[in-house]
C-alpha cells in the first residue's frame, strides 16, 4: 500500500514567480511612503534637531537587530502564511492566531490610511472636496485593488517600477535638500545648530522629548519585513536571501540622509510641521497660517528656497509615493489574511462559512476574494474626513496609530520566536551536528546566511528590548501632560484588544482539546527535526537538484523526482511505504539494542540506504510535516 505525502507544498494555487528584485521593490514600495517625507516632522518638533536624527539612528538599528533573525528564517523556511507559522513553530499555536490577525489589520487599515493621505497632499493644490472624495476615495481603491487582482508576476513588475521610482526619489530629495541648505550659506547658524530640544506643549524636558520621538520615528520603519510575506511566492530560493539582508541597512542609510537634509532646512519652531499624533485631544497649536497649505518638510522647504514649481513637482512625487504604499499594503494585507483562512479547520463553523477566502482562480494565481475583503473592510475610514471635528480627527488617529503598534507587537512575537529556535537547537547541538549538519546554524551546509548571524541570539534579544521600550515610550504623551482616553487608546488600543483576543483563543482551545498550545522545547532531536521540516518548502532551484539527483528526505528513502509527482503548485508528493498491520499504515521501524534504523525500499532509481537513528530519539511515528499547521506540542 502506498500513500503520499506534501513536503514542499501544499496544494496553494499561489504562483511562484517573484524575483529577488522584485520582492526588493515590493518592501521598498511598502516603506517608503509619506512618513520620511513628512510624519517624521512630528519628531522634529518635538525633540529638535538632535534628538529627531537620535530618534531616527536608534531606530535604524532595532530594526536591523530585528530583521536579522527574520532574514534567517525566511532563507530556511520560506512558507506561506510565514509570520503566524514560525510563531506556532516555536512559541505559541494561539499567539500564531493574533500575530496573523494584528499583521492583516495593520496593513488593511494603513490601505484606507494611504488613500486618505493622498487625499490631504492634494489640498496644495487646492483640490476641493468633491474632487478628492471621487478621486481618492472612490477610484483610487477600485484601480489599486485592479492591480492586486493581477497576477502576482504583472504585480511584481509594477512595484519594481514604483520601487526604482522611488528610490530616484528618495536620493533625489535628500541631494535637493543639501543643496538647497548650501545655496543658502546655512553652515553655522543653520537649523541643524538647534541641537537637542523639547516642545513645552508636550515634553518637559530633552530625555523625555527624545522618548516621545521615538514611536513617531519608529512607524516609518515598519513594513522591512515585507520579504517574509512574499517568501513562498518567490520563485527561487535565492531570490529570499538578498533582499532581507540589505533591506534593514538599505532604509537605515536612506533615512539618514533624508534627516539630515530635512534638520539642514526646517526649523524644530516651524508652523509647517505636522500636527503631533494628529493634534489628538484638540491640542492644535500650529496651525498654518503662511504659505504654502502644506506639512510636508520636503516640500516647504522647497517652496521656502524660491523653487515654487519643483515644489508642486515634489508634492505630485509624494502622492504617488504614498499611493504606491497603499498597493503593497492591499498585497499584504490580502496574503495575510488567505495565510489565515487556509488555516482555519473545515469542521468547524467559522471554517464552513470562511473557505470562500481561499479561492484562488487558476488564470491569475491570486486569493481574489481575500484582497476583496481587505479592500473593503476599512473603505469607511477616508469617507470620515467629510464629517470633521475632533472626535473624527482622534478616531482616525487611533486607528492609524495602533496599526503601527501592532505591527510592532508581531515584530516582539518573532523576536522570541528567533530566540527560542536558537536556544532548541543549541539544546540539541550534539544530534544536529552529527546526523542534520543541514540544521546546524553557521555550519558549513546551513544555507541560510545574514551580516550578523554570528551575534545570534544576542542580537535578538537586543531587538526584542528595543521594541518593548518602543512601546513604553509610547505612553510618553502623558508623561509631562494629563493624560486621557484618547492618549491612552493611541498608544495601547491594540494590546489593549489583542491580549484578550489570546486568552479567548487559549480558552477555546483548551476547553475543545485540553491543550495549552505552547510549544516546549527541549533536547528531543526529534520534535525538533520535524518542526523544522514542517516549515520546509522547496523552490524551483531545490526542486531542479532534486530531480538531477533524487530526493533524501533524510528518512533513509531517497525518491527521484518526476512530473508525475508533482503538484499544480510545483510542490512534490512522496511514496511511502505503509504497513496495514499497523495502526493507521505507519511505515514499519526495526530496532536494534543500541540503535533504530529506518528499513531501506527499492526505488526506481535502486536501493537507498540505511540511515541509523538514535533509540532515544526515536520519534513514535515518522517524521511526516503536518500540512494542517500543527506542530509538535
Amino acid at each position: 500500500m502506498t500513500s503520499r505525502r506534501n513536503i514542499s507544498g501544499d496544494g496553494t494555487g499561489l504562483r511562484q514567480e517573484l524575483r529577488s528584485w522584485q520582492i526588493f521593490a515590493i518592501v521598498l514600495t511598502a516603506v517608503i511612503g509619506g512618513g520620511a517625507f513628512s510624519g517624521n516632522g512630528e519628531a522634529l518638533e518635538i525633540a529638535g534637531p538632535a534628538g529627531f536624527l537620535t530618534s531616527v539612528i536608534l531606530m535604524g538599528l532595532i530594526s536591523i537587530a530585528v530583521l536579522d533573525g527574520i532574514s534567517e528564517f525566511v532563507q530556511l523556511f520560506p512558507a506561506r502564511n510565514a509570520l503566524p507559522e514560525y510563531t506556532k513553530a516555536f512559541v505559541d499555536r494561539d499567539l500564531s492566531w493574533i500575530v496573523g490577525i494584528a499583521y492583516w489589520y495593520t496593513f488593511s487599515s494603513v490601505f484606507a490610511v494611504q488613500n486618505l493621505a493622498a487625499a490631504n497632499l492634494s489640498k496644495y493644490w487646492g483640490m476641493s472636496q468633491l474632487w478628492q472624495t471621487l478621486g481618492f476615495y472612490v477610484l483610487i481603491p477600485i484601480g489599486v485593488t485592479g492591480i492586486n487582482l493581477s497576477p502576482v508576476s504583472i504585480f511584481g513588475w509594477i512595484e519594481s517600477i514604483s520601487g526604482i521610482l522611488k528610490v530616484f526619489l528618495a536620493f533625489g530629495t535628500a541631494v535637493l535638500l543639501y543643496v538647497i541648505a548650501g545655496l543658502a550659506h546655512i553652515g553655522n547658524n543653520g537649523p541643524v545648530d538647534d541641537g537637542f530640544q523639547n516642545n513645552n506643549v508636550f515634553a518637559n524636558n530633552h530625555p523625555t522629548a527624545v522618548c516621545y520621538a521615538i514611536p513617531l520615528v519608529a512607524f516609518s520603519y515598519l513594513g522591512q519585513e515585507i520579504f517574509v510575506v512574499t517568501a513562498y511566492e518567490a520563485k527561487y530560493s535565492k531570490d529570499l536571501r538578498r533582499p532581507s539582508q540589505v533591506m534593514p541597512y538599505f532604509i537605515l542609510t536612506l533615512y539618514v540622509l533624508l534627516a539630515v537634509g530635512e534638520a539642514l532646512n526646517v526649523r524644530w519652531t516651524d508652523p509647517h510641521l505636522p500636527q503631533i499624533y494628529g493634534g489628538i485631544n484638540g491640542t492644535v497649536y500650529n496651525n498654518i497660517t503662511l504659505p504654502p497649505p502644506t506639512r510636508s518638510m520636503v516640500v516647504f522647504a522647497t517652496w521656502q528656497a524660491g523653487h515654487r514649481s519643483l515644489a508642486s513637482f515634489l508634492n505630485g512625487c509624494l502622492i504617488f509615493s504614498v499611493l504606491s504604499s497603499s498597493n503593497t499594503s492591499l498585497y499584504v494585507a490580502s496574503r495575510t489574511l488567505y495565510g489565515l483562512a487556509t488555516q482555519i479547520p473545515e469542521t468547524n463553523f467559522i471554517g464552513k462559512h470562511l473557505q470562500w477566502l481561499k479561492i484562488v482562480p487558476f488564470k491569475n494565481g491570486v486569493p481574489a476574494c481575500s484582497v476583496l475583503v481587505s479592500a473593503l473592510f476599512f473603505i469607511w475610514l477616508p469617507f470620515l474626513q467629510l464629517k470633521g471635528g475632533f472626535a473624527v480627527q482622534d478616531l482616525q488617529e487611533i486607528l492609524s496609530t495602533s496599526a503601527s503598534i501592532s505591527c510592532f507587537i508581531v515584530w516582539i512575537v518573532l523576536c522570541i520566536a528567533f530566540i527560542r529556535y536558537c536556544r532548541w537547537l543549541h539544546l540539541c547541538d550534539a544530534d544536529i551536528a552529527n546526523n542534520y549538519p543541514a540544521y546546524k546554524r553557521l555550519g558549513p551546509t546551513h544555507k541560510a546566511y545574514t551580516f550578523l548571524g554570528f551575534a545570534q541570539p544576542f542580537l535578538a534579544y537586543a531587538g526584542l528590548i528595543g521594541c518593548v521600550l518602543v512601546l513604553a515610550f509610547a505612553s510618553a504623551t502623558w508623561w509631562d501632560t494629563q493624560p486621557s482616553f484618547t492618549k491612552i487608546a493611541v498608544a495601547y488600543a491594540a494590546p489593549i484588544i489583542l491580549l484578550p483576543l489570546w486568552l479567548i483563543f487559549k480558552l477555546i482551545w483548551y476547553v475543545r482539546e485540553k491543550d495549552h498550545g505552547f510549544v516546549c522545547i527541549g533536547p528531543d532531536v526529534g520534535r525538533l527535526i520535524k518542526t523544522l521540516r514542517a516549515l520546509e518548502y522547496k523552490k524551483r532551484d531545490e526542486r531542479g537538484k532534486e530531480e538531477s539527483s533524487g530526493v533524501d528526505d533524510g528518512l533513509g528513502e531517497e525518491y527521484p523526482m518526476s512530473e508525475a509527482s508533482r503538484n499544480d503548485d510545483g510542490s512534490r508528493d512522496i511514496p511511502v511505504l505503509l504497513d496495514p498491520s499497523l495502526p493507521h499504515g505507519y511505515p514499519p521501524f526495526t530496532s536494534q539494542p543500541s540503535q533504530s534504523t529506518i528499513p531501506s525500499q527499492t526505488t526506481a532509481s535502486g536501493p537507498s540506504q540505511t540511515y541509523p537513528l538514535p533509540q532515544s530519539h526515536l520519534p513514535a511515528q515518522p517524521f511526516a510535516p503536518p500540512r494542517d499547521g500543527r506542530y509538535p506540542a
